[in-house]
């Protein structure tokens, strides 16, 4: 544990550990931040994707020309050629645009997904290393990249998760604010007390 001595007016020494907890606002921020950095940009750009797709549905020429005139079964024999060719072009430009997107999606994930697995080396998540805080284990030993990734995709991701989806989100509401009525005074929430975890500051 990681300890330092602390002289008292008596002449004895007191052993103090060294490190601080973070806040809860620190906390909240890393929370924040991750939501923000990965769940949210995910979220939106799968809403914009089906949002394009549509309007190109919508927009579509091929909409405008066929399936008005559809009734008109002597027109539409006679251009049952172009009719296949403008369809094919339809496809193809569905194709590449949704393509696009989910390239682009694509490489947003993988980035951050990248710098998650950083930074989980460190006890981090990408928004625990811009607030400035990291997880260790509660005796003050390095959490490391196994424990963490347990910490933050096993219990939290998973079984946190599941529990909040059957109880309408309440699980993962009391996981969370648990912080803020510990009497252990250690600021842990539900999974770190768990794994036996704190959250504390950069040194």
């Amino acid at each position: 544990m990681l300890e330092r001595d602390v002289t008292l007016s008596d002449g004895e020494q007191q052993r103090e550990p060294d490190w601080k907890l973070a806040t809860y606002g620190q906390r909240a921020g890393a929370w924040a931040l991750d939501f923000v950095g990965f769940t949210l940009p995910f979220t939106l750009m799968m809403i914009g994707l089906f949002v394009v797709v549509v309007g190109l549905i919508l927009s579509s020429e091929f909409f405008d020309e066929y399936i008005t005139i559809s009734g008109d079964s002597l027109v539409f024999e006679e251009s049952v050629e172009r009719f296949i060719v403008d369809v094919i072009a339809w496809i193809i430009g569905i194709g590449v645009t949704v393509a696009f997107v989910v390239g682009i999606l694509a490489i947003i994930v993988i980035g951050y997904i990248v710098w998650w697995l950083i930074a989980l080396g460190r006890g981090q998540t990408p928004g625990k290393q811009i607030v400035g805080i990291r997880v260790i284990k509660d005796n003050g030993e390095p959490s490391g990249w196994g424990y963490t990734f347990l910490r933050e995709f096993v219990i939290k991701l998973l079984i946190v998760g599941f529990i909040s989806d059957v109880t309408f989100g309440i699980g993962r509401l009391v996981d969370y604010l648990w912080p803020l009525w510990d009497r252990s005074k250690k600021m842990q929430t539900l999974h770190d007390k768990l794994l036996g975890t704190i959250v504390v500051r950069n040194r």
